[in-house]
């Protein structure tokens, strides 16, 4: 089966990637399963089957206010079943093995997903990363990975529809800028810009991220 690859990292292929980034793609109106379009992101990363791991990666926009209190593995409690957590789910009942899938279940938008999924270790190793999102967004992903991801990278195109929220670019942007260099601050400053950013689209009228 052929993959459309979008470069990322001058001269990386497919064939010498290891891991896969999957960040969330919402989820349904009680929390408790994935949009379509994440499915689609999950059946892509399962049929690649690269030598790695998985990474799922997203809890959900500070605009989802939807779900019932959820405990996780952790034992953290969540509103709603955060993505990652669903998407391992879907991932495993796909029949991957549970070992080669990480979760993490902290990140609210692309650049903290880019960045929690980096510098929290998730990944293992510093072998290059395959990024899993439709065209739209994994454009957007591509102009970013640079600053925020320490490894080679490419993305992998989801089939599907490819608009993007309009204010989905710009607020990357400004969540994304002038980030400190220490990974711990990087990650909180990403995440209090990006709660406060959506939160005034929210009170400007916006009610969904995707």
């Amino acid at each position: 089966m052929g993959f459309e690859v979008l470069p990322g990292t001058p001269g990386l292929t497919l064939a010498s990637v290891a891991h896969v980034l999957v960040p969330g793609h919402g989820r349904n109106a009680s929390a408790s399963a994935l949009t379509p379009g994440g499915e689609a992101r999950c059946r892509l990363a399962a049929s690649l089957a690269l030598p790695g791991v998985i990474v799922c990666a997203g809890y959900k926009s500070p605009i989802d206010h939807k779900g019932t209190p959820f405990a996780a593995a952790s034992g953290e409690v969540f509103r709603g079943v955060p993505e990652a957590d669903l998407m391992r789910a879907w991932l495993v009942a796909a029949g991957v093995p549970e070992h080669v899938i990480r979760v993490e279940r902290h990140s609210v938008d692309t650049v903290t997903n880019l960045l929690r999924a980096e510098y929290e270790g998730h990944f293992g190793d510093n072998r290059p990363v395959a990024i899993i999102a439709q065209r739209g967004h994994l454009r957007r992903i591509l102009t970013l990975a640079p600053r925020l991801l320490r490894r080679p990278f490419l993305g992998v195109v989801v089939p599907g529809p490819t608009r993007e929220n309009p204010l989905a670019t710009p607020l990357s942007r400004l969540i994304s800028a002038h980030l400190p260099p220490d990974p711990t601050a990087a990650i909180q400053t990403a995440t209090h810009r990006a709660e406060r950013l959506w939160r005034v689209a929210e009170l400007l009228g916006k009610r969904a991220y995707h």
